[in-house]
């Protein structure tokens, strides 16, 4: 069973849950929840698996996010594509040195403060948010099936992500603050309904919601790595 990790942070509370699933032999899946640039980021990233150090460039591309933005001045949101498109290069030089050149991940992150949501994107890991009663997706999967006339059969194939070359071109935008968010990996989106994620967001127990989410991703087969981080606005008053 998955024990989710928990806190609060800033004027939000949130968890995080991630497990290897029941077909892989590694869990590429990489998370971070910082304090930073006077707001709270949230990412996640889900190495390419067949590539060689996919879980690297995963946890790469979280720690030098954070490191990104721990530089940027204080009360300052700096341009996430920018910082990705930075953080890219380093992770095609690293993995060079490394001698895994390709080594590729996903990348999807939000930077929340008090009024707004600031979002980047890269690959497949998915952003929801709950905006009026409603679940809504608002980033879109950089893969062969969501281009015109793709086969859901091609989700697999990444049309962006980081690490397959040094000129890439995330995703971003900014959004008031909705009350709940959730970042997923395909791994757990593929098997889990809307319906499940919308109530996970609108239920008062982030922790138990990451662990139910895991769970039902792996009732379904979890044919792949699950990571799922959820958050939501604390009360006030």
């Amino acid at each position: 069973m998955s024990v989710a990790t928990t806190g609060e942070s800033g004027p939000f509370a949130w968890a995080a849950a991630s497990d290897i699933g029941r077909m892989r032999h590694e869990n590429q899946d990489a998370w971070v929840v910082r304090e930073v640039c006077g707001g709270v980021l949230f990412a996640v990233a889900d190495g390419m698996g067949g590539h060689p150090n996919g879980a690297w460039a995963a946890r790469f591309a979280c720690a030098a996010l954070v490191d990104a933005l721990e530089s940027s001045p204080p009360g300052q949101i700096p341009d996430l594509s920018a910082v990705v498109v930075d953080l890219n290069l380093r992770l095609v030089r690293e993995a060079l040195r490394l001698g895994t050149p390709g080594a590729g991940t996903t990348l999807t992150a939000v930077l929340a403060d008090a009024q707004e949501l600031h979002w980047v994107h890269i690959g497949d890991t998915r952003l929801y948010v709950l905006d009026a009663g409603s679940l809504v997706q608002v980033t879109r999967d950089h893969n062969l099936a969501s281009e015109p006339g793709g086969h859901p059969r091609l989700a697999n194939v990444l049309t962006r992500c980081l690490g397959s070359s040094g000129d890439v071109e995330p995703d971003a935008g900014r959004m008031p603050l909705p009350p709940a968010w959730l970042l997923a990996t395909d791994g757990l989106y593929q098997q889990v309904e809307p319906e499940r994620l919308q109530g996970a967001l609108e239920g008062g127990d982030p922790p138990a919601a990451a662990v139910h989410l895991v769970e039902l991703a792996n009732i379904g087969g979890g044919p792949d790595n699950i990571t799922v981080v959820l958050a939501r606005l604390l009360a006030t008053g």
